[in-house]
């Protein structure tokens, strides 16, 4: 999984800060985290049938499509994903023009809508709306400093901030023409670090975007125990073991990353619903990192067998330069074993 491509998914699925949120609220996390859109999907419509004025309901909705989109590499939930941000945009606008507010639930209508600006700001950014997306991540920071200074024990704000932090004085300084910003990821790091340790609910998602942000960070053996924590408590989760097998691989650690990314192969091959593009490409790293083992013969046969499936038209651009390099270096080590005999 790419960094932009997850980096949101943390707000996407925090808890707002209840005490102990309901049962819906967690399970709707955990059919996320596996995978499980349908389900997920058709347990928040639910809710939402129920209270159609829930912002929560329909935050938790927006993150689960929010996910989906990012899994599949695709744009169909698009337009309800944009409708159901706009509608917790409008209605938190109105709720906060009501008088006798307590600061408790003013916080939460503050987390709610900058959590959507943040949404909206990151599918902007995909999308190459450069301008509209820095002016909603400014709309969601503003919005999540409000409702940390309002309720301070609101920790998924911390983790909205603490990932906005880490990325805008790194990467995004460069997507988004930004001057010259202050380095601020050690302070996203440790905001991020505060959620996890306070948050029970929305704590391994908080997990997950930590284990890239560390390896990013180049703090590589913190990274791989959150790296195991993750596939501990989430062992069917593709999300979890894309984290997992990505630390280890940035490691050159190659027999605890061959190993992880097979058990990801498993788990890609098991579900009916799966990205085809994910099998694609973690069959061609199992390859890769076998090739620099120099376990030649096994490299080999790993590619033979990705080329051995069919990949229709609607293959991405990034599957058919996987491809390409796929077939480059099936070459180069079928010649290689050749010499050798």
């Amino acid at each position: 999984m790419h960094y932009f491509k997850v980096f949101l998914i943390i707000i996407l699925l925090s808890r707002g800060g209840i005490t102990e949120p309901p049962e819906w609220v967690k399970k709707s996390i955990d059919l996320t985290i596996n995978t499980q859109f349908d389900s997920a999907e058709v347990l928040l419509l639910e809710r939402i049938s129920s209270d159609s004025t829930s912002l929560m309901a329909r935050f938790y909705y927006a993150s689960v499509l929010n996910s989906k989109m990012t899994h599949f590499e695709n744009q169909t939930d698009a337009a309800v994903f944009k409708k159901t941000l706009a509608k917790i945009i409008t209605d938190a606008e109105q709720m906060l023009e009501r008088d006798h507010l307590n600061p408790h639930r003013k916080s939460r209508i503050h987390f709610y809508r900058g959590s959507a600006y943040g949404y909206l700001g990151f599918f902007q950014g995909q999308n190459g709306q450069w301008y509209n997306a820095l002016k909603n991540g400014m709309k969601s920071v503003d919005d999540l400093k409000t409702a940390l200074q309002l309720d301070s024990t609101l920790y998924d704000a911390c983790l909205g901030l603490g990932v906005y932090k880490y990325w805008r004085s790194t990467k995004l300084k460069f997507l988004l023409w930004l001057p010259v910003v202050p380095d601020q990821r050690e302070e996203g790091i440790q905001l991020i670090k505060k959620a996890i340790e306070h948050d029970a609910v929305s704590k391994f998602m908080a997990i997950h975007q930590l284990i890239y942000i560390l390896v990013d960070y180049g703090a590589y053996d913190e990274a791989a125990k959150y790296a195991e924590i993750a596939v501990n408590a989430y062992p069917e989760s593709q999300f979890m073991y894309w984290a997992n097998a990505h630390t280890y691989f940035k490691m050159h650690d190659y027999p605890k990353a061959v190993d992880r990314y097979q058990r990801l192969l498993k788990l890609i091959e098991s579900d009916d619903k799966a990205n085809p593009m994910h099998w694609l490409i973690c069959k061609h790293r199992i390859a890769k990192i076998q090739f620099r083992m120099d376990k030649y013969a096994k490299a080999q046969t790993t590619w033979q067998e990705l080329f051995a499936r069919n990949f229709d038209s609607s293959i991405s651009d990034e599957g058919r330069k996987k491809l390409r390099e796929a077939r480059t270096l099936l070459m180069e080590v079928t010649e290689l074993l050749s010499s050798r005999e």
